[in-house]
């Protein structure tokens, strides 16, 4: 054999005793084609210009329901209403619940993302939204994005 075949043989053999280091090609191509999304940067802003994530929360447990709000109140309505917009608009889904009150929904096919408050009177309000959402992501990283860390 010569010598400058046998280290690339060397070589073949260890590359097939490692079959699971190596990807399939559909699975390859969709990592490759994945990975924009996964460095996709995450923007957040509250419902009201100027608040807190906290300070629009607070606000928003004791406004009205009001179907068309002035931009210095985050919108708040029936549930099934503020839901059914985010699902027909957005393709937005709820992927988090906390003991707050709060849910956080997000469409990995448009990358957006909303955190609505829940209140006893069966309606939700609008605290913040944001894009650079993901199937898979930390929903702590989002309400962190906007001050409910």
């Amino acid at each position: 054999m010569r010598p400058l075949l046998r280290p690339a043989l060397a070589l073949i053999a260890a590359a097939a005793a490692l079959p699971a280091a190596v990807l399939p090609v559909p699975e390859a191509r969709a990592a490759l084609l994945a990975a924009p999304a996964e460095t996709a940067l995450v923007r957040g802003w509250t419902a009201v210009a100027g608040m807190s994530g906290p300070e629009v929360v607070q606000l928003a447990r004791h406004l009205p329901v009001e179907t068309d709000p002035a931009g210095d109140k985050p919108w708040c309505d029936a549930a099934p209403v503020v839901q059914s917009a985010l699902s027909a608009e957005f393709e937005e889904a709820m992927v988090a619940r906390r003991a707050d009150g709060t849910q956080l929904w997000g469409s990995d096919t448009m990358g957006t993302w909303t955190v609505l408050l829940e209140r006893a009177d069966a309606t939700q309000c609008v605290i913040a939204s944001g894009i650079g959402y993901r199937d898979g992501v930390d929903p702590g990283a989002l309400y962190a994005r906007v001050g409910l860390g």
